[in-house]
């Protein structure tokens, strides 16, 4: 059981369970359920107003996100409940109808905000009050990707899943995340910026396995670590890599060890990252969503939405499309983006087997 510490933060959809009295409460009311979905149909959002107007957007107008202030995180999903005089009540949320794997909640007030839900995403949840539990009440989360995640002491995180792709399709979720660095880059001594509670977040709810690290180890960029900041259980991988000039040919064969951990299974949940989580990583975000399916407006969208995080400047459009990996795969072999990016990594040395790998890992089947 997980417990969960109340923040006082707004939110654009509200769920009310309501119960008469305390000690009366109805295990079998029905809870009656609010939101601002204008369809009848409960809609929760997770992303902010501005991260709305942006993702609805051309992908080149980004308004205010500068990438110079922390704004990369998502919207949670508020619940709140009346059930009279009572300091112990139990939470569930589930992606099943039958409750089963759910996520509970030891809460002590009668409000509850949950991060980090899956996008397209049909979700079950009850509150037991007493030993009396309500009856078991629906809601959907918005369809737009990205999933961007809150894990604090870390910006610019997200899901590289949840996309739809050019055959209709939406990529996995769960399983291979970018981000920003998890500790103090160029430090002597290693100076851990991700918190106990975002750790919690990666290690308890995202659950994972392997942190492939981008920066450069020649020059102390790596902080000083010899391991994860998220603790000796969870793969340590060090790929270096140059970050200035042509990025793609001038790290083969760190590329081909990154591929080379993703088409391994086991390795999954993985999250990678170099120093911002933008260009390095922004290059092997672009080639796996790409390899998937995930159209070339996405592809830049995801690419931009990196100016929502505080990674000291803001990025445009021309950091993709100048870029050589970008070029490789535009002037690939294939008729479609995703041949053209399977074309482009075999030539470039990557094995077939793996890619085919990737894709049997990160496509719903």
């Amino acid at each position: 059981m997980k417990k969960y510490s109340i923040k006082v933060l707004s939110a654009v959809f509200v769920f009310v369970f309501i119960c008469s009295a305390f000690a009366g409460c109805d295990a079998s009311a029905e809870p009656d359920v609010i939101s601002i979905s204008s369809a009848g149909e409960i809609i929760a959002d997770i992303h902010t107003a501005a991260q709305e107007r942006y993702i609805g957007k051309s992908y080149t107008k980004t308004g205010t996100a500068n990438g110079k202030k922390e704004k990369s995180r998502p919207m949670p999903v508020k619940f709140q409940w009346n059930a009279g005089d009572t300091d112990d009540y139990l939470f569930r949320i589930s992606e099943n109808s039958d409750m089963s794997d759910a996520d509970v909640y030891s809460v002590n007030t009668n409000e509850i905000e949950i991060y980090n839900l899956k996008i397209a995403k049909t979700y079950y949840w009850t509150v037991a009050i007493n030993g009396k539990e309500s009856e078991i009440k629906s809601f959907s989360t918005c369809t737009n990707a990205p999933r961007n995640l809150y894990v604090d002491g870390v910006t610019n995180v997200r899901d590289l899943g949840g996309w739809e792709t050019e055959d209709g399709i939406r990529t996995n979720q769960n399983l291979i995340f970018r981000c920003g660095r998890l500790n103090e880059s160029s430090a002597e001594k290693p100076v851990i910026e991700i918190t106990d509670a975002g750790k919690e977040v990666m290690l308890y709810e995202l659950g994972i396995k392997t942190e492939i690290d981008l920066r450069k180890t020649d020059t102390g960029e790596i902080g000083g670590i010899t391991e994860s900041p998220l603790g000796s259980n969870v793969q340590y991988v060090s790929c270096p890599m140059e970050w200035e000039g042509d990025t793609f040919n001038g790290n083969k064969e760190q590329l081909l060890k990154v591929f080379s951990i993703l088409a391994d299974e086991n390795n999954y949940p993985v999250i990678f990252h170099c120093n911002i989580g933008t260009d390095r990583t922004g290059m092997i975000a672009y080639l796996i969503n790409a390899l998937l399916g995930v159209s070339d407006d996405d592809l830049h969208r995801d690419y931009l939405f990196s100016n929502f995080g505080n990674i000291g400047g803001k990025r445009n459009a021309g950091g993709l499309e100048e870029s050589v990996y970008y070029k490789s795969v535009a002037e690939a072999e294939g008729d479609t983006l995703s041949e053209k990016a399977y074309h482009c990594l075999v030539d470039f040395g990557v094995p077939a087997e793996q890619l085919d790998a990737i894709r049997d890992i990160l496509l719903p089947h």
